[in-house]
């Protein structure tokens, strides 16, 4: 397990890097997946993600397409699709379908595509191509249930359609009626409740004889549905009924075949979401001209040509690319640690950054911005101390802080651990500084550890010179002369093998320091020899025996270039004979494919033809039943009972729309409304909705009733989402009556959060309704605040 801790992630920035490979992802849970990426647990795993990365980049090049389409995470929906009664929403239903596309694209590049790395997951993916062609059927893009949902739900439909064609006949009738101009607001039709409706005058309104469904709010325009139009809206009520009962049936089954198969479209999601962060790693690299590197077991880093990622793109950003400075860098045997000087603004910084997060990106199997020849050892912990770390929550000082830090890397530290520390020894006096120093980088090389570091220090450089397993580094300067005066300049070279110098003075004059206070420092050191000095000269006699046998090592390492070349075309010839043996056996599968696919399309042609059949016989039965029930409608269309104007506390009426007699208990004249006793339940109705139930025939009034109004038992739930409250109070007042009617003990009005007025409303009219007994907000499978669970009395 490699073990690599927050403050070492912020210092060297690896969650930006992340952040830049997430940017190519296709899909919100895979750019979640790509920010969450850290070090896996072995070298294998490290290697096998960067073979996958390496195969989504052939496959780009090649002109390859993935076919990922964009979808946010669906974790949450999967848990509300698992309990057995649950029911999705039309858009969440339609929610799953990019899922379903993708994985079937994905699927696809099995045939078009060459073998790779990849086919391990693509070929685990399961797709389900006839649930995504169900959804795509019954749920339109808008989230709207399309008419061939159900063969019922087209049927209703279109009963729906030519009834409401008929009411607007009439209504334009109406509207024509020349003696009728007069007492006429408005020459349109349109809606209140639910029903279809003309403006009439408020002082003709008695010359419409009709039910008033709506004021104006000049008080001048009643809407009126007419008499001649009243059975047919009850009727297109009764349809429309029918239609969200049968619109829930094919959501409820939807469901049901998502839930079937839910196991398998987590498991899609999964490997969706895998190749999409590998697919945006792979999009990374190819943004940077990256390259797979080697990893060793052997604590050797070589660092070829490397670039810091965040460097990179702030220099593409500014346009100044080609500025760039790539960092060769290289640590071997018998060297376990690094001291690297040279003079401010001088690029140490950056490069201990660099080989901090190229290692942390081999780590995690990514490819690294660098050459051919980077190598890292795959170590177990990266612990890094860069910055300015003072404390003011603990009162600690830089070096307090820094000191603290020391103590952590060297506890933590092993034979499988690299170090980065950024300016050791500083903070306080130089000389005690150094000691401190010196002796930590010779604590941590006994216990193994790889060391790289940034100092000023002269005596860190001369105990890295004499140190055997220690080796200097130096931030190259260059020299310019400028108006007769020769200034220093940085290359942001490293130079490996020898210390660098300062050059505080020079950095100095460069920036404007008087002259006169420049010649005199230079005066106070010149009389000084410094064991440094010594060291540095003795340093490049060494240097110069080393470069003789480098060349030489370069020449044996060309020739083994041109031995490996060798046997890559070798390698790729092997390849080449694979392919073409895979291809034939895919061509044998395919055929066996398409008999199987054959015989499974014949059977479901059978199974599909004895279907129909039966649905014909269930057609018939239910165009019989409603035949008996419309002749038995037309029977009370013929009765005209007269309507209460006044009505009082005690007084029978019969309630318009349900056929029942009850007994008025309260009347509220500021609303228009009273309350009725029926048959045990207090209902609040309109008093236009009151008539005087005939006494001879009152028992057979409330006895036909139910299939006079040709009711289906109510619903245990009402949606009201997106209504104006206005709108949404009057159908939850419609709707307690019906419940309570029909004998529902339980019901759920669903509202929705949004701004929360909706559900206040609600919950406010709720508290004072005479048929509720107690309501509650629903569990968090049920909806939570979205939903309020009604008690009826």
């Amino acid at each position: 397990m490699v073990d690599v801790d927050s403050h070492t992630l912020r210092v060297l920035e690896f969650d930006k890097v992340l952040e830049m490979a997430s940017v190519h992802a296709l899909t919100t849970a895979g750019r979640k997946v790509v920010l969450q990426l850290g070090p896996l647990g072995s070298a294998d795993a490290s290697l096998q993600r960067m073979r996958l990365i390496s195969a989504c980049r052939r496959l780009k090049n090649e002109g390859f397409d993935f076919g990922i389409e964009y979808f946010d995470e669906l974790d949450t929906l999967f848990r509300r699709l698992r309990p057995e009664e649950a029911v999705l929403e039309p858009l969440e239903l339609r929610g799953v379908l990019p899922l379903l596309r993708s994985a079937i694209n994905l699927r696809r590049l099995l045939k078009e595509a060459p073998a790779t790395e990849l086919n391990q997951i693509l070929e685990r993916l399961h797709t389900h191509p006839e649930l995504m062609r169900e959804i795509e059927r019954s749920i339109e893009p808008d989230g709207r249930i399309a008419d061939e949902a159900s063969a019922e739900l087209f049927d209703i439909r279109q009963r729906i359609r030519a009834l409401d064609r008929r009411i607007k006949s009439v209504l334009e009738r109406i509207l024509n009626d020349k003696s009728l101009r007069p007492h006429i607001q408005d020459f349109y039709i349109t809606e209140r409740n639910g029903r279809r409706v003309i403006p009439v005058k408020s002082d003709s309104k008695g010359h419409i004889r009709g039910v008033i469904h709506d004021i104006s709010n000049t008080g001048e325009t009643v809407f009126v549905e007419p008499n001649e139009t009243l059975q047919m809206g009850n009727e297109l009520e009764s349809l429309k009924a029918e239609e969200r009962v049968e619109e829930f049936r094919v959501l409820k089954r939807l469901s049901a075949l998502l839930r079937d198969v839910l196991s398998e479209l987590q498991e899609d999601y999964e490997r969706v979401v895998m190749v999409d962060m590998l697919q945006s790693l792979a999009s990374f690299a190819e943004q940077m001209q990256m390259i797979p590197p080697e990893i060793n077991r052997s604590g050797y880093i070589k660092i070829v040509k490397g670039r810091h990622p965040l460097l990179w793109k702030s220099l593409k950003e500014g346009g100044r690319l080609q500025e760039l400075v790539p960092l060769d860098f290289e640590l071997r045997k018998p060297y376990r640690g690094m001291v690297i000087t040279g003079s401010n603004t001088g690029g140490k910084t950056v490069a201990l950054k660099t080989v901090g997060v190229l290692q942390l990106m081999t780590l995690t199997g990514m490819h690294l911005p660098a050459a051919e020849g980077t190598t890292f050892p795959f170590v177990e912990r990266v612990i890094a101390d860069i910055g300015d770390e003072q404390s003011i929550e603990q009162s600690l000082s830089t070096f307090s802080a820094h000191v603290m830090r020391l103590k952590e890397v060297l506890e933590r530290s092993d034979s499988s651990t690299l170090v980065i520390i950024d300016e050791l020894g500083t903070g306080t006096d130089p000389d005690e500084g150094g000691a401190l120093g010196c002796a930590l980088l010779n604590r941590l090389v006994q216990r193994g550890a790889l060391v790289v570091v940034s100092t000023h220090l002269g005596l860190l450089k001369a105990y890295a010179y004499k140190h055997p397993q220690l080796i200097n580094g130096a931030m190259q300067i260059e020299t310019k002369r400028v108006n007769g005066r020769t200034l220093f300049w940085p290359t942001y070279r490293l130079q490996i093998g020898e210390p660098g110098q300062s050059y505080a003075l020079h950095i100095a004059e460069r920036f404007g320091m008087p002259e006169d206070l420049i010649e005199e420092a230079k005066e106070m050191i010149r009389d000084k020899a410094s064991l440094l000095e010594e060291v540095l000269q003795e340093l490049r006699q060494t240097q110069q025996r080393i470069d003789k046998k480098l060349r030489a090592v370069e020449k044996t390492e060309k020739e083994l270039k041109q031995l490996k070349e060798k046997l890559n075309q070798e390698i790729e010839r092997i390849k080449h004979l694979k392919s073409k043996i895979l291809q034939e056996t895919h061509r044998k599968a395919e055929e066996i494919l398409r008999s199987t696919r054959r015989e499974a399309e014949e059977l479901l042609r059978r199974i599909r033809a004895q279907q129909r059949q039966e649905a014909k016989v269930s057609l018939k039965e239910l165009e019989r039943r409603l035949r008996y029930h419309a002749d038995k409608g037309g029977s009370l269309k013929e009765r005209s009972p007269k309507k209460v104007s006044r009505p009082k506390i005690g007084q029978s009426v019969l309630i318009g729309g349900f056929g029942i007699v009850g007994v008025v208990t309260e009347v509220i004249p500021s609303t228009g409304r009273c309350r009725v006793d029926a048959g045990g339940k207090e209902i609040e109705v309109s008093i236009d909705n009151l008539f005087e139930p005939e006494a001879s025939k009152t028992e057979d009034v409330v006895s036909i009733a139910p299939d006079t109004l040709l009711r289906e038992p109510p619903s245990s739930e009402l949606n009201v989402i997106g209504m104006r409250v206005e709108d949404a109070l009057r159908e939850v007042e419609r709707y307690l009556n019906d419940a309570a009617l029909g004998g529902l003990e339980e019901v759920r009005i669903i509202h929705g959060v949004g701004s929360g007025r909706l559900k206040g409303a609600i919950r406010e009219y709720l508290d004072k309704h005479p048929l509720v007994q107690e309501f509650s907000v629903a569990s968090a499978e049920q909806g939570g605040e979205g939903v309020t669970i009604v008690k009826i009395k």
